[in-house]
């Protein structure tokens, strides 16, 4: 039998409209201390459980956030890596790692559920039908962002992830990108090199994330007086950099890294003593690439966790805004200065 306030409110001798508040959670209510931690006692005592329907007919909220996730994960295409089971499995690694900084954030700030709407095509009035109070939407990074369009005139609120193209409408929380690549070609400049090449399509693959990373890397260059090289994609075209005088390279993601690393190998070189190589994202499994790749740390669970924040306080009537998450570098055995700094004989 189903517990009611008017018990609750008769065993803890107060009257059900001090209930009523105390168990909404909401400090604005003016209920002394002493009197509320009875309350909530003698709910816990009697197996109180609120009626979350009739509470979200009052309030007008479900409490709950919807979850787009357009695409997560990897990268690189198959057909550069040469195995596609390869990039299969990292991007079951970014999808972990996304629904975990979700669910984490969701767990701590008291969301009582999050609707995860599986892949994108759904029609708008699938997020506009009451059942969720904002929606957070995972980018995807290949097929532009139809869906933000769609949603910038509705009222529900919206911060997407992985993007940083957005209506004013829309909030936005990404990964810094640009910030990460200048900190990985910044570290192979302190080390000595001077002709650093971005491995990787960037700006000419038309993903947003790729682009930025080679704009980080240009950046880096730029302010250290160093000429940006023209952006490489393929073996061939490394080796050839590298007998003209490249000594470095910055990979636009760990699996390009891979690649890179297979074609130096290939022709008899070796990394770091011939050639420096940093990637970006730290996939798992990063440490056994190149006899340990130092990477850019990519931070996609801190990202989707201050999305699930963002979006809390878009419910709480803050504007929409920006928000990048920084990278790090992670140092392992794969950069090193360059021999022509260290041969001393």
């Amino acid at each position: 039998m189903r517990i009611r306030i008017k018990e609750v409110a008769e065993r803890a001798g107060v009257s059900a409209s001090t209930v009523s508040k105390v168990l909404s959670g909401h400090d604005v209510y003016a209920v002394r201390a002493e009197t509320a931690q009875r309350v909530r006692q003698v709910a816990r005592d009697l197996g109180y459980v609120p009626d979350v329907a009739a509470r979200n007919l009052r309030t007008r909220r479900t409490g709950q956030l919807g979850v787009v996730l357009e695409a997560v994960g990897a990268s690189e295409p198959d057909e550069l890596l040469g195995d596609p089971s390869v990039s299969s499995a990292v991007r079951r690694t970014f999808d972990g790692a996304i629904m975990a900084g979700l669910s984490g954030a969701a767990r701590e700030l008291g969301v009582p559920a999050l609707v995860v709407y599986p892949g994108g095509g759904h029609a708008l009035h699938t997020f506009l039908d009451g059942r969720v109070d904002g929606l957070l939407v995972g980018c995807d990074p290949l097929r532009g962002h139809g869906l933000l369009a769609s949603l910038a005139q509705a009222t529900l609120p919206v911060v997407a992830l992985w993007t940083q193209r957005v209506p004013e409408s829309v909030g936005a929380v990404d990964v810094d990108h640009a910030g990460g690549a200048a900190l990985a070609t910044a570290h192979l400049i302190g080390l000595g090199h001077t002709r650093i090449v971005f491995y990787g399509g960037g700006i000419r693959s038309g993903v947003e994330h790729f682009a930025r990373r080679q704009e980080g890397y240009a950046r880096a260059m730029a302010s250290a007086g160093l000429p940006a090289l023209a952006a490489l994609h393929d073996g061939p075209s490394l080796l050839h950099a590298v007998r003209e005088g490249v000594s470095a390279v910055v990979a636009e993601t760990d699996l390009g890294a891979a690649a890179a690393y297979r074609a130096l190998r290939s022709a008899g070189l070796r990394v770091p003593d011939d050639v420096s190589l940093i990637g970006f994202d730290d996939i798992q499994g990063a440490e056994y690439i190149a006899g340990g790749l130092s990477t850019v740390y990519h931070p996609a669970a801190e990202m989707a966790a201050e999305g699930v924040q963002a979006l809390m306080r878009r419910l709480s009537g803050e504007a929409p805004r920006q928000q990048l998450i920084p990278a790090r570098l992670v140092l392992r055995r794969s950069t090193a200065a360059p021999r022509r700094a260290t041969d001393t004989s």
